[in-house]
């Protein structure tokens, strides 16, 4: 089972800073609604990481019956929390609840380390249960709105959180999270109006202590205001606020300010007002997020063909979005290479453009070009030995260029790679290439490290 950090991609020791960055880095790619298993997983690991920080937890009286095996066990639950034992805590919880059925801090225990368990369904009933019992304390309401979202049960969280909303609950990570699924349920003036709450409760003191919260609140406005015709004046001048009260401290969030950039800069192409100053702000505070200006403009540049512009997209993913899967990328510089061979030497003229107008990305690909001044017999060893490792992976992710472009090319490369009669056994034309061989990509790396990865 993995660790918690291994879930967030952290290290081991991380501060509270690293894991809400991480988080809130990896809840934009997998939300409730693409990939609820995923979700539950994520917030459950954030969850449990932050278990030793401070928790609001309005109105909760943890008092405890007044004798020794109460004491004793809840003392129990509290050791085996600090070590993020959630499922024995949960059962000591669960065994205090039959000696003492009125402790209420028996059944918070139990509802919350079930959670922390990622025990959703039962955290779910627990909180229920807690809501019925105790339906002043707003608390619980909203455990039990969070646990309707991570669950999945959307329409449920949603009125849960409506209605803590509306009895005033102002925690920053609820309205952070009732904004979330208020975006799930298309409820995109609701979420307006929940994150200029956030984004207004924010002292200037505090903003240093909410960056990642903030990034992710700011992303979901401007992306709203995009999408709907929203005043934009309000939140790009609380915006820039934001930006000169953090600036030293942004740096370590260039992997979240990327997708804010990106927004800005598709908004300025729109010709929205008060974008380009955001965007020239967040250059001098962050200076390597000016290479993605430059992918950008690469990308839409007119003067490119489909292929060029799906190969500088192929790199500017590589460099700018470290959490997309690994085995994905080398599938897309497959897919590039294949498509590149098949084109060569026509696309000469677009390499000589990227040379002259947008000579960082050239640089950057140096390796890649290299390996079509290759003879035509190399490339078509290139060619046949990406092949094989191409057709299994283009089944797996069925996004791939080379059929769509080529779709002649399909029949002919799963006749070639694959012999029908002898149950999919491989049969390979060329030379097999070895593990720890060069890759015939020309990338300068092991077979094994490159096209080779499994």
């Amino acid at each position: 089972m993995r660790k918690d950090y291994e879930i967030l991609g952290i290290e081991e020791n991380a501060d509270e800073r690293t894991v809400k960055k991480a988080y809130f880095k990896l809840i934009r790619t997998y939300s409730p609604e693409k990939d609820p298993e995923r979700f539950q997983e994520i917030r459950a690991a954030y969850e449990r990481l932050m278990e030793n920080e401070e928790h609001p937890e309005e109105g909760v009286s943890l008092e405890i019956p007044k004798d020794k095996l109460a004491m004793s066990m809840y003392d129990q639950i509290q050791q085996l929390m600090h070590e993020q034992e959630y499922a024995r805590a949960a059962e000591t919880a669960k065994e205090g609840m039959k000696y003492y059925k009125d402790a209420e801090c028996f059944q918070f225990l139990f509802a919350r380390n079930s959670f922390l368990d990622d025990k959703s369904g039962t955290a779910v009933k627990a909180y229920e249960e807690l809501v019925k019992k105790y339906p002043q304390k707003l608390y619980y309401k909203s455990e039990l709105a969070r646990a309707y979202h991570m669950r999945g049960y959307m329409r449920k969280a949603y009125i849960m959180f409506q209605e803590v909303y509306q009895e005033g609950g102002r925690n920053l990570d609820f309205l952070l999270e009732y904004s979330l699924c208020c975006l799930d349920r298309g409820q995109y003036d609701e979420a307006v109006k929940v994150l200029d709450v956030l984004v207004d409760s924010v002292s200037v003191q505090k903003m240093k202590n909410w960056i990642p919260e903030l990034i992710q609140a700011y992303m979901e406005y401007f992306s709203l205001c995009k999408e709907k015709s929203y005043s934009l004046t309000k939140v790009i001048e609380s915006f820039k606020v934001f930006l000169d009260q953090t600036r030293s401290l942004l740096s370590d969030y260039e992997d979240m300010l990327c997708g804010l950039y990106l927004l800005f800069f598709m908004m300025a192409e729109n010709g929205t007002e008060g974008v380009l100053e955001l965007l020239e702000r967040l250059e001098q505070f962050v200076p390597e997020l000016k290479d993605m200006m430059q992918d950008q403009k690469a990308k839409v540049d007119e003067r490119f063909s489909p292929l060029m512009k799906y190969t500088i997209e192929t790199f500017a993913s590589e460099r700018f979005f470290e959490e997309r899967d690994e085995k994905y990328e080398v599938f897309r510089q497959m897919d590039a290479i294949l498509c590149n061979i098949e084109e060569w030497p026509n696309q000469k003229k677009d390499i000589e453009l990227l040379k002259k107008e947008y000579p960082a990305i050239y640089e950057e690909s140096l390796e890649f070009w290299a390996i079509f001044m290759k003879s035509k017999e190399e490339l078509r060893f290139i060619k046949e030995s990406i092949l094989w490792e191409y057709v299994r992976e283009e089944r797996k992710y069925q996004n791939g260029k080379y059929f769509e472009w080529y779709p002649e090319k399909r029949q002919d490369a799963e006749k070639i790679q694959w012999d029908s009669t002898e149950n999919g056994t491989f049969v390979r034309d060329t030379k097999k290439i070895g593990r720890n061989d060069p890759c015939p990509c020309g990338s300068g790396k092991k077979y094994k490290n490159c096209c080779g990865k499994n």
